[in-house]
């Protein structure tokens, strides 16, 4: 049978930073899919309640299901949802389930293998979906390979919009994790003459301040970092980086060039995916945390 999508992608849009991330991988990969905000044209004008049933139920070779408590209460990943578990009655390898965190899905075998976001970043799980897709596919022999080395190409990317994702980025997952922990910590974000500003409290007390500016130290496309355990006093830069292409890994990283950012880390120059850049700020975050408790 024939579809007019490989992948339908439904998701919360507390997610949309992670899903928008794969469908750019997926997209010169040669895969059709369904991203809300990429078929703007389409979805103009339409009744979105039909046309979601139809996208969700009908229109796919699979649903690629992003599972978060967010994406099990709201209204309308509930309808998509639904959409596609009438598509799964008859067809039980529709639904390709990706988690966020342990939510129950109503309807949804818990039986059913997924795969764990928080283990897998947006380029593992492109790749994943690709392969899933060869493999449903009938094989066919592969073209025919050059007798001559080819130059390893660098992947167009535009490090503007990288570094609003990267500020987004950060901004959505230290609010979430922070809102995940006791009642006595929490989060604040704030732009102030140009630079967004996070601020991490215990007990109604800064622990933890984390600013980032676009340029500063760096060139415009790239940002400049500055963090401090407790309350930020004082101007100046910890570390600053600009975004490349990764052949080895095959993303784009930030080549941050640190003076004394991530204290757990050696000094000098190192590169981060988005996700590896979290989980450095966050260590630093949990540190300072532990460092003010054991004080009191």
């Amino acid at each position: 049978m024939t579809y007019k999508y490989d992948i339908v992608l439904s998701f919360a849009g507390e997610q949309r930073h992670y899903v928008e991330r794969v469908a750019e991988l997926l997209k010169p990969q040669g895969v059709n899919f369904f991203y809300d905000e990429f078929n703007e044209t389409e979805l103009w004008g339409k009744d979105l309640i039909e046309h979601f049933d139809e996208v969700y139920r009908k229109s796919g070779r699979h649903c690629v299901m992003f599972i978060s408590s967010e994406y099990a209460e709201k209204v309308w990943p509930s309808h998509e949802r639904r959409s596609a578990l009438a598509r799964a009655l008859r067809d039980r390898d529709y639904i390709l389930p990706v988690r966020f965190d342990e939510t129950d899905v109503p309807g949804l075998p818990d039986t059913i293998y997924f795969m764990d976001a928080r283990k897998k970043s947006p380029e593992q799980l492109a790749t994943a979906i690709i392969q899933k897709l060869k493999k449903g596919r009938r094989e066919t022999p592969p073209p025919e390979q050059p007798s001559f080395r080819k130059p390893k190409v660098v992947k167009a990317f535009n490090p503007y919009d990288e570094a609003k994702r990267l500020v987004d980025f950060l901004s959505s997952e230290m609010k979430k994790r922070c809102e995940s922990l006791e009642e006595d910590v929490s989060f604040s974000v704030f732009t102030r003459e140009g630079e967004t500003c996070m601020r991490v409290l215990l007990r109604g007390e800064v622990v933890y301040s984390f600013d980032i500016t676009r340029g500063g130290i760096s060139s415009d496309k790239g940002l400049s970092f500055s963090s401090v355990r407790g309350e930020k006093r004082t101007s100046g830069y910890n570390a600053f980086g600009e975004f490349a292409w990764d052949a080895s890994r095959e993303t784009v990283v930030l080549n941050l060039h640190g003076f004394s950012l991530f204290g757990n880390f050696a000094s000098g120059d190192r590169s981060y995916t988005h996700e590896e850049f979290l989980a450095a700020l966050w260590e630093e975050v949990c540190q300072a945390i532990e460092e003010h408790l054991d004080r009191k």
